[in-house]
């Protein structure tokens, strides 16, 4: 019996080890025949399967979302009005959908904006942390340089500009707007020619998000045109969303925080037309649709504006009642009015669709200076009307000119030309002058420097502070407002200042006492053969033959005819004053 066990024990192991020996006989001709086929197909025998990802569950999907969210986007709120704001539901609503998103309110420091102070607490639950900061932008001296830069505080790759009262309901719209200033190409292309932008690259790209609640019929989009020289900011309405230089419409602008840092003073009121207006200067709005050519710096140096087609919700409606709306827009008035002394701007020139002689709000109420929502109307089948605004020189107000040292104005050295403001105000005044010449009788001559510009291009020169007027001094007693002016300065009835010089026995007429823009009526006395200066002196006061006043002739002039002596390239070179052209529209009389 014992053997038998012995025999059975013995039966089962070599079964055992037969068993082993066919699996590992299979198993290894398996794998040897992949091997064979990797071979006979070109692969690496050493390449391996990837190893299968695990499958994430919605709410690690969702974790991963917001994390990625938060590491590249800062939410900024600046602009809001402290009298009357709703910051508070605004930023619950975007914890809501987004936790520990990092929330930055920047506040201005006057106290029309800063009052009455606001606060923000939120009851934090599991996992949340205090990621919003309130930084006020006034001016500190117990603050540090750092301290005081609202750049500072935004760490993240991009800044999203909100504008108060948004109500966020999911973070899909974010992630939308992220992939699409992460993508190189232009909107509306494929994916697989949109390559992703690298890390270290700032993107020179602006992605405007509109709100729900903006009114269809006006247009949003302006296409800007800033010529500083000329003090001129040009602005033309378009539905083109290709060509926004200023979206005026309630928005969002998703942007590179470098990108801020190519501005001056990238938070600065009124908000957001300064930004605007910085990056149009700075050259970070692009109208080309081509692709970017390295051999082409305008494309180089160009920075893309995409209105983005989807839409953030509004929040609680703000200034419904008549206080807060004339309150803000009083406020807003003064923005604007610094903006443009900031800038230098003197004249506005707005292209608008609208029925031409109809009222609008901007002349109703008053606020010209402001660019708001209802600048034009968004149908395009209405005339195009052109107005234009001048501002900076007023009766009440002094000259933008100032003094002049050397016949050169402070501007010429900003390389600059004459305000538009004033070139009107001394258009009017030679106009008002002319009037009463031809009105009382008296012998006068358009002379130097505007006789000049009469005979190159009948129009003042851009860089003209003052027009020069001779005349026969027996002729001075014709004029009453002469008259009166030899003893006292003397205003006349439509507010001209008649004035003597101190410096000779010329004269001036100023726009007004406080504007010095002016003429000045340089008096000759005509005796023989010649014609000599009466009691002023200068490159001015020089003598010349009497023949050039007999005949006279006359040249157009802003529009006029005016009178100019006979021969007169030989009279202006006889001033030393040369002409550019020798084109002439002169009449003998």
């Amino acid at each position: 019996m014992k053997v038998f066990r012995l025999r059975l024990v013995k039966l089962l192991l070599l079964g055992f080890l037969l068993a082993n020996l066919v699996f590992l006989y299979y198993t290894w001709n398996t794998l040897l025949w992949r091997r064979i086929s990797r071979a006979l197909s070109g692969k690496s025998g050493e390449a391996e399967e990837p190893p299968k990802v695990a499958k994430l569950t919605p709410k690690e999907k969702v974790h991963n979302a917001n994390k990625h969210i938060r590491k590249s986007i800062t939410i900024v709120f600046y602009g809001h009005y402290n009298f009357e704001q709703d910051l508070r539901a605004s930023i619950d609503s975007i914890l809501d959908v987004i936790p520990n998103m990092p929330i930055v309110v920047f506040q201005e420091g006057g106290a029309e904006y800063a009052y009455p102070p606001i606060g923000y607490e939120r009851n934090l639950t599991a996992g949340e942390e205090r990621t919003v900061v309130f930084q006020s932008l006034a001016f500190d001296v117990r603050s540090t340089r750092q301290e005081l830069n609202p750049l500072a505080a935004i760490r993240t790759k991009y800044a999203l500009l909100m504008p108060d009262s948004v109500r966020l309901n999911s973070k899909n719209l974010l992630q939308k707007i992220l992939r699409e200033i992460n993508s190189l190409g232009m909107p509306g292309q494929p994916k697989e020619q949109r390559p992703p932008v690298p890390p270290e690259e700032t993107v020179r790209r602006m992605v405007l998000v509109p709100f729900a609640g903006n009114l269809k019929s006006f247009s949003s989009c302006v296409r800007m045109q800033l010529d500083l020289p000329n003090w001129t900011l040009e602005l033309v309405a378009s539905n083109d969303s290709r060509r926004c230089d200023l979206f005026l419409q309630k928005h969002a602008i998703l942007l590179d925080a470098a990108a801020l840092g190519a501005m001056p003073e990238p938070f600065t009121m009124p908000f957001p037309e300064m930004l605007y207006m910085q990056a149009k200067i700075a050259n970070l709005s692009v109208r080309d649709p081509r692709p970017v050519d390295s051999n082409t710096l305008s494309n180089i140096q160009s920075f893309q504006t995409t209105v983005f087609p989807q839409s953030f919700q509004e929040g609680r409606r703000l200034f419904a009642s008549f206080h807060t709306k004339q309150r803000r827009m009083e406020l807003r008035r003064r923005q604007f009015r610094e903006m443009y002394k900031k800038l230098q701007i003197k004249r506005i020139v707005r292209r608008a669709y609208k029925i031409p002689g109809k009222a609008q709000a901007r002349e109703v109420w008053g606020h010209g200076l402001v660019l708001d929502g209802q600048f034009s109307s968004s149908n395009t089948s209405l005339p195009l009307v052109t107005d234009i605004d001048l501002f900076g020189c007023e009766r009440t107000t002094k000259s933008c000119i100032g003094s002049v040292y050397n016949g050169r104005p402070f501007y010429s050295y900003q390389g600059k030309h004459t305000p538009p403001c004033c070139l009107d105000k001394l258009r009017t005044t030679f106009n008002h002058v002319l009037e009463e010449f031809e009105n009382v009788g008296i012998r006068y001559w358009l002379d130097n420097q505007a006789l000049k510009s009469a005979i190159e291009t009948n129009q003042l020169s851009p860089d003209a502070y003052d027009i020069d007027i001779s005349f026969n001094v027996q002729d001075l007693e014709r004029s009453n407002a002469m008259k009166k002016s030899q003893s006292k300065p003397y205003v006349d009835n439509e507010g001209f200042y008649w004035i003597k010089a101190t410096d000779g026995h010329y004269f001036r007429v100023q726009f007004s006492k406080p504007n010095q823009v002016g003429v000045n009526l340089l008096p000759y006395e005509i005796s023989g053969t010649e014609a000599r200066a009466s009691g002023f002196f200068g490159w001015k006061a020089s003598t010349f033959s009497a023949d050039f006043l007999h005949p006279m002739s006359t040249v157009l002039f802003l529009g006029k005819s005016v009178m100019c002596p006979n021969n007169v390239l030989e009279y202006l070179e006889a001033k030393h004053i040369k002409v550019q052209s020798a084109d002439m529209d002169m009449e003998e009389e």
